[in-house]
């Protein structure tokens, strides 16, 4: 499983990814999309999400933080072809500059188990 995250600005952007995911033959259940919202317990779910993700701390805390002020929109990819997909449609649809060395979109080869994923 190859998990794909996009990060947004704009909400109204994300949603259109989001659509345009489901739309195009990707499963409602590997599309996961997180909006901001206000309160510990919000932050802290977005937190724990990249540091499942990341070893590394200052690497989840980063995108964490990215994460905390916009849209999240994830896909979990059964295959290469469709990770290089929803990462295409990310970046077609505004998905903010994440790191100036990966791009818009991060691609991450590990599987987010039901309880950390980023839903509603």
């Amino acid at each position: 499983m190859i998990t794909v995250i996009g990060i947004f600005a704009d909400p109204a952007l994300a949603e259109q990814a989001s659509d345009y995911l489901l739309a195009n033959e990707f499963e409602s259940e590997n599309v996961d999309i997180h909006t901001a919202a206000n309160g510990v317990a919000e932050t802290d779910r977005v937190g724990n999400f990249f540091a499942h993700l990341y070893d590394d701390v200052d690497e989840a805390s980063h995108y964490a933080s990215l994460g905390r002020d916009g849209t999240i929109v994830t896909v979990h990819a059964a295959s290469t072809r469709e990770a290089q997909e929803a990462v295409d449609v990310f970046n077609n649809h505004g998905a903010i500059e994440v790191n100036a060395d990966e791009g818009r979109s991060l691609t991450v080869n590990q599987v987010v188990e039901q309880g950390d994923r980023l839903r509603g």
